[in-house]
């Protein structure tokens, strides 16, 4: 199983200069030169000065709320654009920095509102419509999103952010072909971008164009990127390709980069396991689990691992967590459920079993091992059931046919168990324990004949079969 990296989200909210100039020595114009060269405290003392000598002057509270705003100083930011927006309320440039600033401080609907406001003052403005397409993107109100990311791109064709954004958008509502084509555009607006680019051979590669994505993530890494996710991406494409090797290196190169990259220790933990490197796989996926505790799927395989390596209970600490972590998780349920087994913890596992039982009715393996479970504590009418339930799902099951009969046996329902002996061989004619244990119910018939016949049969088909070996010496004594 291997590791989806999601798109890059850019989600950066623009500011605009307010309009209007001054002339030269007012504090305005001298704010507007330090704002310009990006001394932005220089030109908040500026545009104070402004603001003092001229308290209705809506331009330069505009400027000083787009300075302040640009310093991080988001409340005084508000502060200042709001009294703009109230001196002179058809200012759409005051109203974007505005929402900005809003945005800035966790004030979601305040943003919308002011971002709305530059869009209904000047449809044609592109940037309010960015702005806006980035708050909706971040609350996953997806045809809201592409929307106004649509708007932005249509009045600035040569916004690549946008266009980045609007791939974005459509990827997550799962319309990877508008993804793709607006990716393309937003590399096409500028080439030099890795996220970009990335974006788009991400995109390529979850359309199954991995030729093409492949392409895209040559230059990548040819420009020595410093980009971990453009290996992980070229490393899933390798290892979807059975390329294990070069996938190994891939992956390798992505934690050289980024020692905190989870998704590229889980999928090198799964090539290591491909060419046998347990130790390797063993330590990348503890790596990914340390970095990303909630991992399900690294945990299940480092789960996995302990089990194969008889550490049953670091197993179930494992497998615990997943199920913990994703409830739904039929591996981590059912794998689990083995490591109780495995430390003789009869009654979890059926407690993790059942739970799958119930979510998954239709599966064989889960009634197969509840059943077992079950045969093994005695629990003969929860046994039955599951077996019931497995020749249902899975008719051919010899060993079901046969366990249900010797439950069939301790109730006395003699004719019912040598109806699933009889099922059993019907399937597989040379299962030596279906014949000896028919050759049982015969014998306790009184049908010695028929039983030596059966019990000859199984001897036939597994001379090591010791219960057959004393059945047919006490009916045949060896001369």
């Amino acid at each position: 199983m291997s590791t989806r990296c999601l798109p890059l989200l850019l989600a950066l909210l623009l500011w605009v200069a307010p309009a209007g100039l001054c002339a030269a020595g007012d504090p305005v114009d001298q704010g507007i030169q330090a704002f310009n060269r990006g001394d932005f405290a220089a030109a908040m003392d500026h545009f104070g000065a402004a603001v003092k000598e001229r308290p209705r002057d809506a331009a330069a509270y505009a400027w000083l709320g787009s300075a302040q705003l640009r310093a991080k100083r988001y409340e005084d930011a508000i502060t200042s654009l709001t009294r703009a927006v109230e001196l002179d309320p058809k200012m759409p440039e005051a109203h974007n920095n505005l929402g900005s600033a809003y945005w800035a401080t966790g004030k979601r609907e305040e943003a919308i509102e002011q971002y709305g406001q530059a869009v209904y003052l000047q449809p044609h403005y592109a940037v309010p419509h960015y702005n806006l397409g980035t708050v909706y993107l971040s609350a996953d109100q997806l045809d809201q999103a592409t929307g106004e990311f649509a708007a932005a791109v249509e009045l600035d064709p040569k916004n690549a952010d946008a266009y980045n954004n609007l791939g974005v958008a459509n990827e997550r509502k799962g319309r990877l072909a508008e993804a793709i084509a607006a990716y393309q555009k937003a590399v096409e607006a500028e080439p030099g971008s890795h996220s970009f680019r990335l974006n788009l051979a991400t995109a390529l590669r979850a359309a199954g164009r991995d030729d093409e994505a492949l392409a895209q993530l040559a230059k990548l890494t040819g420009a020595s990127t410093r980009e971990p996710e453009a290996y992980v991406n070229l490393g899933l494409i390798r290892y979807q390709r059975k390329e294990y090797q070069l996938a190994q290196a891939t992956f390798r190169q992505a934690v050289k980069l980024d020692a905190r990259n989870a998704a590229a220790y889980y999928n090198l933990g799964l090539c290591a396991r491909q060419l046998g490197g347990r130790e390797e796989a063993r330590e990348s996926f503890r790596k990914a689990v340390e970095l990303t505790p909630r991992s399900v799927n690294a945990r299940i395989n480092l789960g996995a691992m302990e089990l194969e390596d008889g550490d049953a209970q670091s197993a179930v600490t494992h497998f615990a967590a997943a199920v913990t972590e994703d409830p739904s998780s039929y591996s981590a349920a059912f794998n689990l459920g083995l490591a109780y087994t495995r430390l003789g913890n009869d009654s979890d596992a059926i407690r993790a079993w059942s739970g799958l039982a119930e979510s998954a009715p239709d599966d064989p393996a889960v009634h197969e091992a509840l059943a077992s479970t079950y045969f093994k504590l005695h629990r003969y009418d929860d046994a039955r059931r599951e077996y019931e339930a497995v020749i249902r799902l899975k008719p051919r099951s010899v060993v079901a046919h046969n366990n249900l009969g010797i439950i069939y046996e301790e109730f006395g329902q003699l004719d019912q168990a040598a109806a699933a002996y009889r099922a059993a061989l019907q399937v597989d004619s040379g299962y030596a324990p279906a014949h000896n244990n028919l050759g049982v119910v015969y014998e306790r018939r009184g049908k010695n004949e028929e039983a030596i016949a059966e019990y000859r049969a199984a001897l036939a088909a597994d001379p090591a079969l010791k219960d057959a070996r004393r059945n047919l010496e006490r009916l045949v004594p060896p001369e």
